[in-house]
């Protein structure tokens, strides 16, 4: 995988769109001081979380004796069916019998850095991902990379209140289901990647090379 579609994998699973939506809907009432302690939280819990996930991720498959190409096929298929429900759509709205919690620093932890922006999704990407690369630099770049989409989500959950208020809830979700698509194709191919690696794909030049 290129750079490019690593930073696209990670904006998908661990972006601030999902976590954006739920932190304008639980911060309602908070006052903007509030509203900025728990989107600076949110994002730092998420930083660290995400960070050692890309530090540590050998060391787990190591620990669990877990090879990257079967990593690599439990990734891209739990990706395809996050993937899924964002082009089918998942418009479960919160009931409106129960009144949500009062706004405190103690969401920033649960739900909005863990699951939402940390998601079980991102991490086993990040997982995935950091089993591929090769030395000290594409780690550290890959960091940089997690480091970039995080800065970029404190600034997303910041304006949240002004962007939302001038995106039409249509075009949000066709966007959603865009973003799914293109997730759907990234995960198949973490699939080919794990199969590939396997020797369970067939090379075809060798057929060309025998048939020569």
């Amino acid at each position: 995988m290129s750079w490019i579609d690593i930073t696209v994998l990670l904006l998908v699973t661990i972006g601030p769109v999902r976590g954006a939506l739920v932190f304008l809907g639980l911060t309602k009432s908070a006052d903007a001081k509030l509203k900025r302690a728990i989107a600076i939280r949110t994002v730092s819990v998420s930083a660290v979380i995400c960070v050692i996930f890309a530090l540590l991720g050998a060391v787990i498959l190591a620990g669990l004796k877990v090879s990257v190409e079967a990593l690599l096929i439990a990734g891209g298929a739990i990706l395809f069916i996050f993937a899924l429900q964002l082009i089918l759509g998942e418009d479960k709205e919160q009931s409106s019998d129960v009144p949500p919690p009062a706004p405190s620093l103690d969401i920033a932890t649960f739900p909005l850095a863990v699951p939402l922006m940390a998601s079980p999704h991102g991490l086993v990407a990040i997982v995935a991902i950091e089993a591929t690369l090769k030395g000290a630099t594409q780690a550290a770049i890959f960091v940089a990379i997690i480091m970039g989409i995080m800065v970029f989500n404190l600034g997303f959950l910041l304006a949240a209140d002004r962007i939302f208020s001038r995106i039409p809830p249509a075009i949000l979700k066709i966007f959603l289901r865009v973003v799914g698509l293109l997730l759907c194709a990234l995960a198949v191919q973490l699939i080919i990647f794990g199969f590939d690696g396997l020797g369970l794909i067939p090379n075809p030049e060798i057929g060309i090379n025998k048939a020569a």
